[in-house]
């Protein structure tokens, strides 16, 4: 049999339990008998998703309310250590051994992953001035991205940070790094072409040679 609080069944304001939304009756017994029970079966359905380390440390509580704010002060804190490690490996990552694209990739990979603990409000309505304030906003978090990843290119790729900088206005990360890895597939090109250049003229030298012994 479905239970219910009131006149809905516990599913459908299981979310009012754990938000505080749905309160207890202070005078109505029967009330009280199916908050009690709808709030045990809310309080089931969040441990069933805990680790035991978790579940044991919440097993006292009587209100799904209390366990969720507690479990949010908790996890906000590890937000917040996350983003802190995250930052400092973002500002202390190098390329090294890596090719231009891994690094590229783990860096982005990052940025995402900070990006997804960042919580702003949402905006209901877009004003010329919101629209350019968010605009300048999305530019600042572009160029922070760009010195962070030209920050950690290998010393190889000196001269095209130099002209990157002075490029106005700024690339974006996406076009940078396209632009070093066009760059770097040129000189590869070049280069063949000065060994093959390389290897004709010691073979004709070789050749000439010879031919001035007989």
């Amino acid at each position: 049999m479905e239970k219910k609080y009131g006149n809905f069944p516990c599913y459908k304001t299981q979310l009012g339990f754990v938000t505080g939304l749905v309160k207890r009756d202070k005078e109505d017994l029967e009330k009280q008998d199916q908050w009690d029970t709808c709030n045990n079966m809310v309080i089931a359905w969040l441990t069933t998703s805990m680790t035991p380390t978790i579940r044991e440390s919440i097993m006292y509580m009587r209100s799904a309310k209390d366990i969720w704010d507690q479990l949010e002060r908790r996890f906000s804190i590890a937000n917040g250590t996350r983003k802190y490690r995250l930052n400092k490996a973002v500002y202390g990552y190098r390329q090294k051994e890596k090719t231009l694209s891994e690094y590229y990739t783990a860096m982005t990979v990052m940025w995402d992953e900070l990006e997804s603990l960042n919580h702003l409000p949402p905006i209901t309505v877009m004003t010329p001035e919101i629209k350019s304030f968010v605009e300048a906003l999305n530019d600042q978090k572009e160029e922070q991205k760009l010195f962070q990843f030209l920050n950690g290119l290998n010393d190889e790729y000196g001269s095209e940070r130099s002209q990157l900088l002075l490029t106005t206005p700024l690339p974006t990360v996406e076009n940078a790094c396209a632009r070093i890895l066009q760059e770097e597939a040129q000189r590869e090109v070049l280069g063949k072409i000065k060994v093959e250049l390389e290897g004709s003229s010691m073979f004709s030298k070789g050749m000439e040679e010879g031919y001035g012994a007989c």
